[in-house]
């Protein structure tokens, strides 16, 4: 098991890409290409957001010691 980062969503996106659009990922493969990288981009910029935010605190408490 990963020490930190999402755990695997890949098949679910399938499932969000007809609830968000209406299109099966078949139908449209240039459109649910875009959607899986935006899905990606947005997992890995939250996941950056919470480490820099971890990295913070830690820095705020390491100055305490």
């Amino acid at each position: 098991m990963p020490f930190f980062g999402p755990a695997s969503r890949f098949s679910e996106f399938k499932d969000d890409f007809l609830k968000d659009t209406g299109k099966q990922a078949a139908d449209d493969m240039q459109l649910y290409a875009q959607y899986v990288a935006a899905r990606f981009a947005d997992m890995n910029h939250r996941l950056l957001n919470n480490m820099s935010n971890e990295i913070q605190e830690l820095q705020k408490l390491l100055k305490k010691v």
